[in-house]
């Protein structure tokens, strides 16, 4: 290598450090910019939800309410941004990744079958998915109450497979039924032990209506993830709103 070829090199190098110190600077004050409760970009495994969730109010929990454009339902305009759902997660729990086939991006702009719309979790302590489908599914009557869909009884039958994974529990299996108030707003709650279910028999969750859509919040951990964090799950679907 000649003398001119070497300083040629070496202003090089200068220049791609020099890059490479702004590109890092104008990272740097653009993660300083983003929004605290804005969801992180990465290819690999996501954060706690503490560290850019917002804080809750209840426990020590922080709250998710999606952004725009946050899922291909809310791309398609399918569902209502003016007043999203919502619910909180434990600081420790993190997002997780819906399969294409799962998120109805592939049956746009109006998806005629169930979809999963959000799913977190935290490996010692269970999972959380919010599953929305169209009302029609359920009743043919428009902007139906879950009132209207029938008592809850009636529907855990049509929707506990989408709970268990594989069939609609049987009596046996529920633990508890109740029915709440809140905001105007009517939402069944059940607690169920189904031992056939695919691979966390157990389970709180939540549903209601809201327009022409169905929300189904569910909880659901294995045997030894209930022993440690059942109070957990349910204080988490008592928040959920749609």
């Amino acid at each position: 290598m000649t003398s001119s070829n070497a300083a040629d090199t070496s202003c090089s190098r200068r220049e791609a450090l020099k890059g490479g110190a702004l590109l890092a600077a104008a990272l740097t004050l653009s993660t300083a910019a983003e929004p605290a409760h804005a969801l992180p970009a990465s290819k690999g495994a996501l954060p706690d939800v503490g560290r850019y969730l917002p804080a809750a109010g209840v426990e020590d929990f922080v709250e998710f309410i999606p952004p725009k454009g946050k899922t291909p339902a809310i791309r398609a305009g399918n569902i209502d941004m003016s007043e999203p759902y919502r619910f909180a997660v434990p600081p420790t729990w993190r997002e997780g990744k819906i399969a294409n086939i799962q998120s109805g991006n592939f049956c746009l702009p109006r998806c005629d079958e169930p979809w999963t719309e959000a799913l977190y979790e935290n490996p010692a302590e269970g999972k959380l998915t919010l599953i929305v489908s169209p009302l029609r599914r359920l009743i043919s009557k428009t902007n139906a109450t879950i009132r209207d869909v029938g008592p809850p009884e009636t529907v855990l039958g049509s929707v506990g497979a989408f709970i268990t994974g594989t069939s609609p529990p049987d009596d046996e299996d529920v633990e508890r039924k109740e029915v709440r108030e809140v905001d105007g707003r009517t939402y069944y709650m059940y607690e169920l032990h189904a031992s056939d279910s695919i691979d966390k028999p157990h389970s709180v969750s939540t549903i209601t209506t809201k327009g022409d859509l169905a929300f189904l919040f569910i909880a659901s951990a294995t045997d030894k993830q209930w022993a440690r964090s059942a109070p957990k799950l349910r204080k988490v679907v008592e928040t959920f709103r749609a």
